[in-house]
């Protein structure tokens, strides 16, 4: 017998997806956001708004140990267009705290941005940004809390001065794990120039200025 959808769970013909939840997915609008960051303003790219059909899957491959699911959520982020305008960027994920990363044993955002980027076909630079703070569960905080709880909490290597970086992350909330892991990368001379997750949640301000000059029209198939 096949392996069940990893969506619905019914059995079909063995694809990681059926036909019906894939058909879903292709047709879940995605979209490009703003987000403020003191003086600068970064385009973050979502492949769904949060409670879309690839959100039970982020929770899969976040806390259930699903590898095969958290590249499966990178190659469904990757097929949409390019997000970054001019010379390609170098991309980072957002990165555990060590003592989260030993218990867990892996960081799903991290295989999220190998398929990205290997479809966007960019390099991902693994340890140029550490997480040096345990951190309360972002999502166990309110949204006055979250920035607080972040404070200080990333590192980034020197090996980043001086290069454009697009971070990866799985769900963005309030956006405060983005804003610190920005300020930390402005802070070793690197350029954040935008950001890509599988889904936001809540809702954000249009960005003022696109990805690229076909965005608007292309579709992800």
């Amino acid at each position: 017998m096949h392996a069940p959808c990893v969506c619905c769970g019914r059995y079909d013909d063995g694809r990681e997806i059926c036909p019906p939840c894939a058909e879903k997915i292709a047709v879940t609008p995605w979209g490009v956001s703003g987000l403020d960051c003191g003086d600068i303003r970064i385009p973050i790219l979502w492949r769904e708004a949060y409670g879309g059909p690839l959100t039970a899957l982020v929770v899969q491959s976040k806390y259930h140990g699903l590898w095969s699911v958290a590249r499966l959520l990178g190659r469904t982020l990757g097929s949409l267009p390019r997000p970054w305008l001019g010379s390609a960027p170098i991309a980072v994920a957002i990165p555990l705290s060590g003592s989260r990363l030993a218990n867990r044993g892996y960081n799903q955002s991290l295989m999220i941005a190998q398929a990205a980027a290997a479809a966007w076909n960019i390099p991902v630079r693994r340890y140029w940004l550490e997480k040096i703070k345990q951190t309360s569960r972002q999502a166990s905080l309110d949204r006055g809390q979250r920035q607080h709880n972040l404070l200080g909490s990333f590192r980034a290597s020197q090996a980043i001065a001086g290069q454009r970086v697009i971070l990866i992350d799985d769900i963005m909330t309030s956006g405060a794990t983005l804003r610190e892991a920005i300020t930390a990368i402005r802070q070793a001379n690197g350029t954040v120039i935008g950001a890509a997750v599988i889904a936001r949640v809540g809702p954000m301000a249009p960005a003022r200025i696109h990805f690229s000059q076909h965005h608007a029209a292309h579709r992800p198939s």
